[in-house]
Parts: C-alpha cells; structure tokens; sequence
C-alpha cells in the first residue's frame, strides 16, 4: 500500500542474513516507533535463490530469539520485480547481492544499502524522530546521500559451524542495532544492551569466545524494559 512504509531484507536463500534482518527490524519498529506509525511499516525478506516456504535456520532462530525476536513463522520467499519496486528501504546482506538488486531494477539506487552501509551511514546521522511515513522516507533520502562503501559482505553460514554463525552476528546485528537507532528511535541503553550481547555473546548458542566485537560500548542498562 502507498501509505506504508516498505523494508525488504534480501539475501540468497532468505533462511539466515536476510530472514535475522526481517525479525529484529519487525520487532524493532513494534517496539520503538509511535503505536500508529508502527502499523505502517512492514518488513519483509526474500532470497534470489530461496526455496520456497522453508523455515528459517534452526541455529538462526535461536540467535533472533536470544535477542527478542521470534522467527518460527518464517517461510523463505523468492524475490521478485514486484517486491524491489514496492519496498521504500532495501537492505541487502552482501555487495554482489546489491548488484543483483539493481540489475533488476535500476530506479532502486538510492533506497538500496547493503546492511552494513546502512548501519555506517545510520551512525553518523541524527536520530529521525519519526510520526509518520514520509519522515522515514526522508531519512532513507539522506541516507543517499552519505554513501559509505566499505567491507560490506556478510558471511553466509549455511553449512558451516559456530564461526560462521558467530561472524554473522558480529557483521549484522549492530549495523541493524545502529539503523534502528536512527530510523526508529531505538534508545541508547538498548542500543548498548543488544551491542554488549554481541560482544559477549550472552544468551547467544556459541560456545565461550566465538565471537569478537567490531566497536561494542560497554553495557548500560536497558532504557525500555524490553528483554534482549
């Protein structure tokens, strides 16, 4: 619909980066935007070869639960023309992946990051303070503005071990714990509370030292109540 606001997650097979990054962003925009812009914003995910209808990765599942989310009713979907041109954000969990996307549909430069961009970007701008559509819409806009190209890939862990999986969360989660902060408000002791669980890897399932941390603040208490 024109009156909503469109987020599309977009990976291979839409069963790890792209179905975590659905998850914590649905959930994030629930927790963190205005009750009645919340109900106009829906995230979606897809895969460029994702088959159809299968749930996300067990190991995956446990990662966005550990960090609020639940993504048991997760189905991989295939992405189509239609889902690139209706989505007003497009985050996509790898540079080659970005390519595909605008080979596809070249009018979508400047609402497509890959996940990491969009965090690097979201860092160094101010917090929207969004109420309606249009102000997210705007802020995409600015986004554009400050493009950030960098190491932006991130690792997909389909049939790998607990490395893959811990270099997951250490590429994807605070790029979107840093989108978040500013497209919806995400306050800052969640901010630290969800950076530190990166860092430490509390309530994550690795086994002790599986992850490192790319710039974690120490913890703070949670502003919010919510649980991580």
């Amino acid at each position: 619909m024109a009156d909503d606001f469109v987020v599309l997650a977009i990976c291979a097979g839409n069963l790890h980066r792209s179905a975590l990054a659905e998850v914590l962003l649905r959930r994030w925009a629930a927790w963190y935007l205005p009750p009645s812009l919340a109900a106009q914003v829906r995230t979606r995910s897809a895969g460029l070869i994702a088959p159809v209808g299968t749930p996300m990765g067990e190991r995956v599942q446990q990662i966005a639960a550990a960090l609020g989310a639940d993504g048991s009713a997760h189905a991989a979907t295939r992405l189509t023309d239609a889902h690139i041109r209706d989505a007003d954000l497009v985050l996509t969990a790898s540079r080659r992946v970005r390519e595909v996307v605008l080979q596809r549909q070249p009018s979508a430069v400047r609402r497509t990051f890959t996940i990491r961009e969009a965090g690097r970007i979201a860092a160094s701008l101010d917090p929207v303070d969004a109420t309606t559509v249009q102000d997210l819409r705007v802020a995409v806009d600015r986004m554009a503005d400050h493009r950030s190209p960098g190491d932006d890939d991130i690792i997909d862990p389909e049939g790998r071990g607990d490395e893959a999986y811990a270099a997951l969360v250490v590429q994807e989660v605070p790029a979107l714990v840093r989108l978040a902060t500013m497209l919806y408000g995400m306050p800052g002791g969640d901010v630290a509370r969800y950076l530190d669980v990166v860092k430490t890897g509390d309530g994550l399932p690795f086994p002790p030292g599986a992850l490192s941390d790319d710039a974690s603040p120490a913890a703070a208490p949670p502003t919010t109540g919510r649980p991580v």
